[in-house]
């Protein structure tokens, strides 16, 4: 694991990123993006809160 790897929910970084879980849930069943389970809760799926967010800010279409 990198040190600056911040692993969050899909619904903590759909909130601080302003877009839906949706599309971060579509983005990972793509490969797009890494996910893996929360070792406490197996119902939450966790990213890579920079990774996401560097790949949304290289789309032209994401405003934030």
């Amino acid at each position: 694991m990198q040190v600056n790897e911040e692993w969050v929910t899909m619904r903590e970084a759909a909130t601080r990123l302003k877009v839906t879980p949706s599309k971060l849930s579509r983005l990972a069943k793509s490969g797009k993006i890494r996910t893996k389970d929360d070792t406490v809760d197996e119902r939450v799926t966790l990213v890579e809160f920079n990774e996401v967010r560097a790949l949304l800010e290289s789309s032209i279409r994401y405003k934030r």
